[in-house]
């Protein structure tokens, strides 16, 4: 899934990682392209599936920022913030407000990225709680959300619509305040 607009700068791609199936040397190989900082933050990942979501996720920042602004792989420079999130370091100057983001959860790793403003990606797959039901997993976090919030969660038609209710006004509000954090940063 590709979208493009703000002169090819704003970019949505998402990829099913279960369709993906590397041998380890097909892995090594993708693994190869990145810088070694990546290989190693990627290695210590204990599940293949984590690794698999971690190297993708790695790669479609590589290969956003090569496609968007023509920098060669082995130029790029892609770290991290103490919250994770990922930045370019060396994008040139006509691009400095160039901003993108990436999320994993399940079978999909996304990105997505904007030229003038922040931007904030959050994939989430909604299952139904194992061992709990699903008002006794929401109880979990009772005191993350306000009463209101609670009110639209439980009017709700079912289990999954629940949960989705709750996804969306819990990663809203997460997202909320970070840029409430942004914003009131010196």
């Amino acid at each position: 899934m590709e979208e493009e607009h703000s002169g090819g700068v704003r970019r949505r791609w998402l990829v099913d990682v279960a369709r993906w199936s590397p041998s380890p040397t097909q892995f090594q190989a993708a693994a190869a392209l990145l810088p070694p900082h990546h290989r190693h933050a990627i290695a210590r990942f204990v599940k293949e599936e984590d690794r698999k979501r971690a190297l993708l996720s790695r790669l479609l920042q590589y290969s956003l920022v090569h496609r968007v602004l023509g920098i060669p792989f082995h130029q790029i420079h892609i770290y991290r913030t103490t919250e994770g999130k990922p930045y370019l370091e060396n994008g040139p100057p006509a691009f400095k407000n160039f901003n993108f983001n990436t999320s994993h959860q399940g079978d999909y790793v996304g990105i997505a990225s904007e030229l003038l403003c922040l931007v904030g990606l959050d994939i989430v797959c909604i299952s139904k709680p194992q061992g709990e039901t699903t008002v006794e997993f929401l109880k979990n976090f009772s005191s993350y959300l306000t009463g209101h919030e609670w009110n639209c969660i439980g009017r709700a038609a079912g289990s999954i619509e629940m949960l989705t209710e709750f996804y969306r006004t819990s990663t809203l509000k997460d997202n909320s305040e970070d840029y409430e954090l942004v914003l009131e940063s010196p």
